[in-house]
């Protein structure tokens, strides 16, 4: 095979707007799931599984990352959304944009795909107002998500009109990518199989560094390790991949049985795991629900999605909050399993719970940290208020029950409502009635608060207090 430019560009839309006819009038060659293989998807009339076609395109070699566009299978489309450069947003002419179109412009925008050629499609189906009018929508859309790079074409797979153009519309969007060619090989894996007298192959799209046949490999986060016994792209033979190739390795001494979509092939002890990650997180705008603690999640960190429980933090510290209606905000992410994990990896949430007819798409962000134990604080909070302002101090009532407990907090930090400070001195009295000194004059009945923090380690569906 000629040495050419690798480029990946998913295939997303809406179920039945002709993806997959358009896949199959594009490619040359079929790989893994391409152009519904899988059973099922026969069976269903539907792609239910990411499908790899590639064809050449000037001195591209693009792979088309065919996503599912059923509602039910949006994990999928996310999934893609982690080893693409580009995208082909598929409308078709007849239905125009639906549910499942406006959540993957968000999917795409999230992951930080915005370089989208809108492909309106089916139009032998249609007369041409219908035609202009479903493009003024996908306009308004793509201008609603505010995405400045997007052409638009329309094409008809079944007859071929359009496809001449979409064909140079689409070589005109595409760019080499600098690729990550230094560092530990990584890739993260989306199908595997085993091929008689040959064994487990799997396949993926190399996000860093070289691997060549005889080098060892260490499936993560399971650790089983291998040596490649053979690398494929499309069927052709290859001694070495590297950043931004997409391939098929052998490699005999890995169970398939043991292999899930999500899991890791890389250098041996080079990818950390974790079942617990901090991510700095953008909420959708078009997210209506809320953000509470213990809110159970599904969190795709890189390629594999995981059911999570999220944990909203204040500002930049380790406080737990009940709730945040914040826009930007800092969260910790708690995996049912472990899962591997680095500084840096993409994040999207999204609420598996809700209906598809509502915006499930929480937000997404970075990995910002990954703690070896995660032990955050929770606030305990008394409320009270002045009960005597006296000459050198104030009496406030209602932060303590008892005098033995008000002699417990004294020397502690309190506030007014207004942002007053103040110190706890002395009890007074047996009732918990406790003196305080204040930083500037308050008024009688003010309300005072006292609020202390409690460190406690956290897992999914664990709590433990450390202090």
């Amino acid at each position: 095979m000629k040495k050419m430019v690798p480029i990946h560009v998913g295939l997303v839309g809406h179920i039945d707007h002709g993806k997959t006819e358009l896949a199959r009038a594009l490619s040359e060659k079929v790989f893994t799931a391409g152009l519904d293989k899988h059973p099922q998807a026969k069976q269903r009339g539907i792609t239910i599984d990411l499908g790899f076609t590639m064809f050449t395109l000037g001195d591209f070699l693009v792979t088309l990352v065919d996503s599912p566009g059923h509602a039910d299978l949006i994990r999928s489309v996310v999934a893609s959304a982690n080893i693409i450069d580009a995208a082909i947003l598929v409308v078709a002419a007849d239905e125009g944009a639906q549910i499942q179109t406006g959540e993957h412009v968000v999917v795409l925008k999230s992951m930080g795909i915005e370089n989208i050629l809108v492909a309106i499609t089916k139009t032998d189906t249609v007369d041409a107002p219908r035609i202009d009018a479903v493009e003024r929508q996908m306009k308004d859309i793509i201008e609603g998500a505010r995405i400045a790079n997007a052409d638009f074409v329309t094409v008809s797979a079944k007859t071929g009109e359009g496809l001449g153009h979409f064909r140079e519309v689409l070589l005109s969007r595409l760019e080499a990518q600098k690729r990550q060619k230094d560092g530990s090989f990584l890739m993260p894996i989306d199908h595997a199989f085993t091929v008689k007298g040959h064994g487990t192959v799997v396949t993926g799209t190399v996000l860093r560094g070289i691997l060549g046949t005889g080098d060892t490999v260490q499936l993560s986060p399971q650790g089983d390790i291998s040596r490649v016994r053979s690398i494929q792209t499309f069927g052709e033979e290859r001694s070495e991949a590297t950043a931004g190739d997409r391939v098929g390795l052998n490699v005999p001494d890995i169970d398939h049985r043991n292999v899930r979509r999500g899991n890791y092939l890389g250098e041996p002890d080079t990818l950390p795991h974790s079942r617990h990650i901090i991510v700095s997180l953008q909420r959708n705008g078009l997210y209506r629900g809320r953000v509470t603690k213990g809110l159970v999640v599904s969190a795709t960190v890189g390629m594999p999605s995981v059911t999570a429980e999220l944990v909203p933090l204040l500002g930049a510290t380790s406080v737990m909050l009940e709730e945040t209606t914040d826009s930007t905000f800092k969260v910790a992410l708690l995996f049912q399993e472990e899962i591997p994990v680095e500084i840096g990896t993409r994040v999207l949430l999204m609420r598996t719970d809700f209906p598809p007819t509502q915006m499930r798409i929480i937000g997404s962000g970075v990995v910002i940290e990954i703690p070896e134990k995660l032990v955050l604080k929770r606030s305990i909070r008394r409320t009270g208020h002045v009960s005597r302002i006296r000459t050198n101090d104030v009496l406030v009532q209602g932060l303590a029950s008892s005098k033995e407990i008000a002699e417990s907090i004294s020397g502690s930090q309190v506030r007014t409502r207004r942002g007053v400070k103040g110190t706890l001195k002395q009890p007074f009295g047996t009732r918990g009635v406790v003196s305080v000194q204040f930083e500037s004059p308050v008024d009688d009945s003010e309300e005072v608060i006292y609020e202390r923090f409690v460190e406690e380690e956290i897992a999914f569906g664990y709590r433990r207090k450390t202090g």
